[in-house]
C-alpha cells in the first residue's frame, strides 16, 4: 500500500532549514531581517526567508513531515513569491528571477513528496508556468551567464507537459464522478465540468504555442473537449500552429499580434528558430546576385521591433545587408547556424506592467 505523507510546516520555510542557512550564512539578501542587514551575521525575517530547493543527499531525510508544507503554505508561498518579490524594482531582476526559480523548484519538490492531490497540484503548476513564460520572454536577451534560457526552457517543458498529464487524468475522473452523480441540480454539474475553464484555456494554448509545428501536440489539440478546442485563445494557438507546420512564416508573425500578452511571450520562444528557417526559405526563393529585398518590410514581416537586431540575423547567417536591404543568395546561407539571435517582443518598462496582468491575477 501507498504510504502518503502530510507536510506538518506551516511556514514558508522550516525552522531547522532557517537555523542552519543562518549559521552557514547562506541567506538570500531578500530574506534577511531588515535590522539585521548590516550585522556581521544577519538573522532570518521568518515571514520573508523561503525554503531553497536541495537535492537528495546521503544521511538527508526528505520525508521528515516537519520539513515539507502543506498544499494552502505552497500556495500561499507562491502568492508570496509574485506579490512581493516579482515586483521589486530595486534590484536587477535577473536577481529576482534566480531566487523565485529556486524557490519554485522547492515548491515543486515538496508537491512531489508528499503526492498532493491533483487538483491542487494543478493549481500550483498554473502558476508556476506563468512566471517561467513570462521570464522566458523578460530575460531572452540577456547573456548566458546570468540567464540560461535552456534550463528554464527544459522547467517550463516538464511542468506544462505534467499539466497536460493531470488535466486528461482529472478529465477522465471527472467523467467518471458525473456518471455516478445521481443527486443534485443541472447548475451544479455545470459548475463542476466548467470549474477553472479559463486557466484550462490559457494553459492549452500555451502548451499548443510552446510546441508550434508539432503533430502530436495538434492532434491532441483537436481531441479536446468542444468547449476548450473552440475558445479563442486555443483556436487561435492552433491557427499559428497549424502555419507553423506548413512553414507559412507569414501567417504566423501576423497572428502572433493577436494573442494576449502572456501567449505571446509564450509564442516568442520559437521565434529564433523562425527567422532561422523563413531567412532559410528567402535565400532560395528570392535568390539573386543583382537584386535586394527592401529590410524595412522583412523587419515587419517577421516581428523584428529593431532593424539592427534584423542586420545581426542577417550576418550570422551569412546574408548580405546594405543599405538596410538584404541580398539573398542560396549559396551564401549559414545552415550550420540553428538559430537567429533572441529578442523581446516588449519592452522591459512594458514587462514590468505586464506583471499584475500574468501573475499578480493568477494569484487571487
Amino acid at each position: 500500500m501507498t504510504e502518503f505523507i502530510q507536510g506538518t510546516c506551516l511556514l514558508m520555510c522550516p525552522e531547522k532549514e532557517r537555523w542552519i542557512r543562518e549559521k552557514e550564512g547562506l541567506l538570500h539578501r531578500f530574506e534577511i531581517d531588515d535590522s539585521e542587514k548590516r550585522t556581521g551575521s544577519p538573522k532570518a525575517d521568518p515571514t520573508k526567508i523561503v525554503k531553497c530547493f536541495s537535492r537528495p543527499a546521503a544521511g538527508i531525510i526528505m520525508t521528515d513531515p516537519k520539513q515539507l508544507r502543506p498544499a494552502p503554505v505552497l500556495l500561499s508561498t507562491i502568492e508570496y513569491l509574485f506579490t512581493k518579490i516579482s515586483t521589486r524594482t530595486d534590484t536587477d531582476w535577473v536577481i529576482v528571477y534566480d531566487f523565485i526559480f529556486d524557490r519554485l523548484r522547492s515548491v515543486r519538490q515538496d508537491v512531489a513528496i508528499q503526492r498532493i492531490d491533483a487538483s491542487t497540484n494543478i493549481r500550483l503548476l498554473e502558476l508556476i508556468v506563468r512566471f517561467l513564460v513570462y521570464s522566458s520572454q523578460r530575460l531572452c536577451e540577456r547573456s548566458t551567464s546570468e540567464f540560461n534560457g535552456k534550463i528554464n526552457d527544459q522547467h517550463l517543458a516538464e511542468c506544462i507537459t505534467r499539466l497536460m498529464i493531470l488535466y486528461d487524468g482529472s478529465e477522465v475522473e471527472r467523467d467518471f464522478a458525473m456518471e455516478k452523480l445521481d443527486g443534485g441540480t443541472d447548475e451544479s454539474k455545470k459548475t463542476k465540468k466548467t470549474s477553472n475553464k479559463k486557466d484550462r484555456e490559457q494553459m492549452e494554448a500555451l502548451y499548443i504555442l510552446l510546441n508550434m509545428g508539432n503533430t502530436e501536440v495538434l492532434t491532441r489539440a483537436l481531441r479536446l473537449p468542444s468547449d476548450l478546442r473552440r475558445s479563442t485563445d486555443v483556436q487561435l494557438s492552433m491557427r499559428i500552429s497549424f502555419a507553423w507546420y506548413l512553414k507559412n512564416y507569414v501567417r504566423v508573425c501576423s497572428l502572433i499580434p493577436q494573442l494576449s500578452p502572456l501567449l505571446i511571450c509564450a509564442a516568442m520562444t520559437g521565434i529564433e528558430k523562425l527567422r532561422r528557417v523563413a531567412l532559410r526559405i528567402m535565400s532560395s526563393g528570392y535568390n539573386s546576385k543583382v537584386f535586394t529585398f527592401p529590410g524595412l518590410k522583412l523587419q515587419r514581416l517577421l516581428l523584428y521591433k529593431d532593424i539592427e537586431k534584423l542586420r545581426a540575423d542577417c550576418e550570422s547567417f551569412g546574408l548580405g545587408f546594405t543599405d538596410q536591404n538584404v541580398s539573398f543568395q542560396k549559396a551564401n546561407f549559414r545552415g550550420q547556424v540553428e538559430s537567429a539571435h533572441p529578442e523581446m517582443y516588449y519592452t522591459q518598462e512594458t514587462m514590468q506592467n505586464f506583471l499584475p496582468q500574468i501573475l499578480l491575477e493568477s494569484v487571487q
